[in-house]
């Protein structure tokens, strides 16, 4: 048993909103921020699938004194190999900009190496995954979500968003009730479960203002909103072009060097032979082989419907079963149907004997 309470070390922050909301900039306010706060003078690494780093690399710069190093790949590999070289201690922190694009990697790459296999076998060409593939695919994908929140690494990870879509009723002017198809939030473009991951989870908007003195004009700003925080410090708090300095009720409660692992390594035995099979279908179908060798054994000693054999074979089931419902017998475990088989078989062969003596 482990005593809680040493707190979190390391920020695990999520960024999620549609093109040009500010997400990158945003990131960078953010990382260069809690750099700052731990006296940290090792650079800033970007993953960038986008090309943004070149863009916002002078504010890095300028804050730091160090241009951002890291890795221009959309490939999850290269996302882990660059996350464990910052682990080692290569930067102070590693924002993923954006992580939609490595999560899309493996799909596509997924696709195309089935669609190889199946070109080898002369098959036609899928156009989409399907419903068996996504354990393989999500399974490769959970490297990169244990990694996420393992490391003794500050990662800030840029999403793209997507809406969410849900059928919901609605009554039109005839007062009939029907389902329309409607616009319900916003997530993350990357794994489902992912999206939740983050401890500091802020959306960005870009919003147009309208200038007062210049009419027909407008101003851009950049809305950033805590959709959730973990501290609970900054839950729903909304900014105009947020500071790294407006993160701080956050990034205060970090307690430097406090590690937060949660052990992945350990795996439930589920009892999966050399053919795939797990333990609950083997026994499945041995209890089912079971339940027909005992409808087999009563069949085999009365084969006729005449109400005396119905009667006899009553009896023995109850005898042997304890119960008269079949239904009952169905869900007994493998001993108990062991049992049962056992003592029908004793049964018809003590009846068979007291039959060929009274012959």
């Amino acid at each position: 048993m482990e005593t809680f309470g040493t707190g979190q070390g390391f920020l695990k922050a999520g960024l999620l909103g549609f093109s040009k909301s500010g997400k990158t900039y945003t990131a960078a306010l953010l990382a260069i921020e809690l750099l700052h706060l731990c006296d940290d003078k090792r650079p800033i690494a970007f993953f960038d699938t986008e090309g943004g780093v070149e863009y916002i690399a002078p504010l890095i710069r300028e804050a730091t004194g160090q241009n951002p190093v890291g890795k221009k790949s959309r490939s999850l590999v290269d996302l882990l190999t660059l996350g464990r070289e910052c682990e080692a201690g290569a930067a102070g922190a590693l924002i993923v900009d954006s992580v939609t694009h490595p999560w899309r990697e493996i799909c596509d790459s997924y696709l195309d190496q089935v669609n190889k296999q199946r070109d080898a076998l002369n098959k036609p060409r899928r156009q989409r995954l399907e419903f068996q593939d996504w354990a393989a695919i999500k399974a490769r994908w959970s490297q990169w979500t244990d990694f996420y929140l393992n490391s003794q690494l500050h990662i800030i990870i840029c999403g793209r968003a997507g809406y969410e879509w849900n059928f919901e009723e609605v009554e039109d002017t005839s007062g009939a009730i029907h389902k329309e198809l409607r616009k319900t939030g916003i997530k993350m473009k990357v794994e489902g479960e992912f999206g939740f991951e983050p401890s500091l989870l802020v959306e960005m908007e870009r919003v147009q203002v309208p200038l007062v003195d210049r009419p027909n004009h407008f101003s851009i700003i950049h809305r950033a909103t805590v959709l959730g925080d973990r501290f609970n410090s900054m839950d729903g708090q909304t900014a105009d072009n947020p500071t790294g300095a407006w993160f701080m009720p956050h990034l205060s409660q970090l307690v430097p060097g406090a590690a937060n692992i949660i052990d992945t390594s350990l795996k439930t035995d589920m009892g999966v032979d050399e053919a795939g099979d797990a333990q609950f279908q083997r026994e499945r179908r041995e209890r089912t082989k079971l339940c027909e060798e005992i409808q087999g054994e009563i069949t085999k000693a009365w084969p006729g419907q005449s109400a005396v054999e119905k009667r006899a074979k009553v009896e023995c089931f109850e005898a042997c079963c304890q119960t008269k419902s079949w239904t009952a017998v169905e869900s007994f475990s493998l001993a108990r149907l062991t049992a049962a088989l056992a003592a029908i078989r004793e049964y018809t062969s003590n009846r068979q004997a007291v039959a060929a003596g009274k012959e």
